[in-house]
């Protein structure tokens, strides 16, 4: 099979790493790589010449239009309104402008999942050291949400419940219409984290009482750098910043024009293509796990018995080391990951899978494998024949070292 190009320019660097192996790219979760017709829009925006959207001039004028066409496919994406719409750098600053926001007044209560993204578990725990109260609804064994826990915990004096739609690393969907509502009955603002939902699920956000929802544009073919933060009409935001009238106010600072053209024109692309895209990854995403499953005897689908997204899936490989594992894979131009890339650099158990109480040492035989519009089958065909190869070497070696 032809090398893949979705790397750019960036696939010779690539190539000095794996050899002659073939980049395989199975970990778009952590991000996803541009489509043309996204890098096309950026061009564009970039031949409007030196424009700030704030400047009265013309030039200031083009620089608004590409704004406004991009929020609204944004909009549309999500099903909301354009006035509900805020831009802002990422995700990472989208959870935590809405935590900060919604915690100013004490006492505060807040509610999260011990599972969430570490934007959220971070922020949760300086605000914990602030004095702001902190619980965490526990998960089962597939990291679905207890309701009944749930039930219990968001009280009326809850200043925020924060919920991821889905997770990063399982792919496991929670029952995000059911949380809302417990706590639209208790008069308590729910925001949910929808990184990993927006572009993999059908949102209409106003048929769901959710307050406030925040995602970032890279998890679906948009660069890096551009999240955006929806706001039910009514319901409060405070700045985070100071310094100027940009994003009616609450987001101060000039606008990162290239990167919300970019992802204007994604969420426009993708509000066209979602369902054959979402049949076309569950198709991908099974025929790998059915794959995997057949011929290496033991691996375990996390999550398996919940409802998932369309591109992710997470197999414990038992009797191996994760890392030593992904690092051959590496080496042979198979990208995946262990958990979040926020803490995937970092030598510790995945969070998300010890909240579902598998141990330590299984949470490391666990390997994420996320899969974008840009794979094909025989991509999928190929990753199976080296990721199965590679597990027997190593679970040869470990045979080998154990003693007799």
């Amino acid at each position: 099979m032809e090398k893949q190009a979705v790397f750019g320019d960036n696939l010779e660097i690539l190539r000095d790493h794996v050899g002659d192996e073939t980049v395989i790219y199975l970990d778009n979760n952590a991000t996803t790589a541009l489509l043309p017709e996204v890098h096309g829009a950026i061009q564009e925006a970039l031949l409007i010449g030196p424009s700030n959207p704030s400047s009265a001039h013309q030039a200031g004028d083009a620089a608004r239009h590409v704004l406004s066409i991009a929020r609204e496919a944004v909009a549309e994406l999500i099903g909301a309104s354009t006035e509900h719409i805020f831009f802002t750098s990422s995700g990472t600053e989208a959870n935590n402008w809405v935590l900060h926001a919604l915690t100013r007044k004490r006492p505060s209560k807040v509610v999260i999942t011990p599972i969430e993204h570490e934007s959220i578990r971070q922020k949760a725990g300086f605000l914990k050291a602030e004095g702001v109260t902190v619980h965490e609804i526990p998960v089962d064994d597939n990291g679905l949400v207890l309701l009944d826990a749930a039930d219990k915990l968001v009280t009326p004096d809850t200043s925020l419940v924060s919920i991821q739609w889905v997770n990063n690393e399982t792919g496991t969907i929670q029952p995000i219409s059911d949380i809302a509502a417990i706590c639209r009955s208790r008069g308590v603002l729910f925001h949910t984290d929808a990184a990993q939902a927006v572009g993999k699920l059908q949102i209409a956000v106003t048929d769901i009482p959710i307050d406030y929802m925040t995602f970032s544009g890279h998890k679906f073919h948009a660069p890096k750098g551009i999240g955006v933060t929806y706001r039910r009409p009514g319901t409060p935001l405070s700045p985070m910043l100071g310094g100027g009238t940009q994003e009616s106010g609450l987001r101060p600072g000039t606008e990162n024009l290239l990167g919300i053209a970019g992802i204007g024109k994604a969420a426009a692309l993708r509000r066209c293509r979602m369902p054959n895209i979402c049949t076309r990854l569950a198709h991908l995403r099974d025929r790998f796990e059915n794959a995997i499953l057949a011929r290496c005897q033991g691996v375990v689908v996390n999550s398996g018995n919940a409802g998932r997204v369309c591109n992710t899936s997470n197999l414990r490989f038992p009797g191996v080391d994760g890392q030593a594992f992904m690092a051959r894979l590496n080496n042979r131009g198979i990208y995946c990951s262990q958990s979040s890339a926020c803490t995937s650099q970092i030598p510790e158990p995945s969070h998300v899978l010890l909240a579902m109480g598998l141990t330590a040492e299984q949470a490391f035989e666990s390997i994420r494998f996320s899969f974008s519009e840009q794979n094909v089958p025989e991509e999928v065909d190929e990753a199976v024949q080296v990721i199965t190869g590679t597990y027997s070497e190593l679970k040869g070696l470990m045979v080998a070292r154990s003693p007799a």
